[in-house]
């Protein structure tokens, strides 16, 4: 059994083979004599192959050679703007957006093709499943929102690796029996398991503390090498993707803290270990 937890970007520079601070990493945990191993993480320009990093990353996910792997990013938008209320028409109309220089489209694009009289900064507009952390007083980005620090780029990008990826998603489908890719919130995460869920990015010796607490927290549940530590300690978003996977541990245990609602039809869901 394995699982992958996905640390994701909405800017096409951090996906560029030569970008040496990509905040793009992928985490995979492995079941050890019945413990959960941190198995290899690595940024998106490490994985193998010689295509640009964002068609590797598709190809790794459409081998589909894992239990469920979890990303950090929307996997769709508000009911109102899917198209027909089919999460299947979502995917299609974002993949024939294509994108020029660029590996997926940008955040305007999206915008402009869903809600064509919205205001070009965006919407405000959650999902049911973001509503509810926002309830539980989380920041969290609209799917639909442009800038400043729009959820728009993510949500594009992130469409578009599920399109080329073609694997089965939660919650749409439900019993594959391997390669089910499922949405995941590290901050919900964090912030479930009552450990720091911000202001633990950044280089200051105050986040990396409580970088720290968070790897401690982990280390009671999941194995983890000296290597893999040190780059945790690093880099928030090293340490996000390993957070990830545990949402795509939860899908396939049956261990989530929430279940999806009628609005997930559409919408999708975010998956959160208890």
């Amino acid at each position: 059994m394995r699982w992958l937890g996905i640390d994701f970007s909405g800017d096409h520079t951090k996906w560029r083979p030569g970008c040496r601070s990509s905040n793009v990493w992928i985490a995979t945990l492995s079941q050890k004599r019945g413990w959960l191993a941190l198995a290899d993480l690595r940024q998106v320009q490490e994985l193998a192959g010689g295509a640009p990093p964002f068609v590797r990353l598709a190809a790794r996910l459409a081998a589909g050679d894992f239990a469920a792997a979890a990303i950090d990013a929307p996997f769709s938008v508000p009911e109102r703007f899917v198209p027909g209320g089919q999460h299947v028409e979502l995917l299609g109309r974002v993949a024939a957006l294509g994108g020029r220089r660029r590996p997926f489209p940008r955040g305007e694009q999206l915008l402009l093709t869903l809600a064509p009289t919205a205001p070009l900064r965006g919407l405000k507009a959650y999902r049911a499943t973001e509503e509810l952390w926002r309830r539980r007083k989380l920041n969290v980005r609209a799917p639909l929102w442009v800038k400043p620090r729009g959820g728009a780029p993510m949500t594009a990008a992130c469409l578009s690796l599920l399109w080329h990826s073609n694997r089965p998603i939660w919650p749409w489908a439900q019993r594959a029996r391997r390669g089910l890719l499922v949405e995941g919130f590290p901050a919900a995460q964090l912030k479930q398991w009552q450990l720091p869920h911000q202001g633990y990015s950044g280089r200051t010796a105050k986040a990396r503390g409580r970088r720290v607490q968070v790897i401690d927290a982990l280390a009671e549940h999941l194995v983890i090498g000296e290597a893999s530590h040190e780059l945790m300690c690093a880099s928030a978003d090293a340490l996000d993707a390993v957070v990830c996977a545990f949402g795509a541990v939860a899908v396939t245990r049956g261990a989530l803290l929430d279940r999806p609602g009628p609005e997930a039809r559409a919408e999708g869901w975010i998956a959160v270990h208890q």
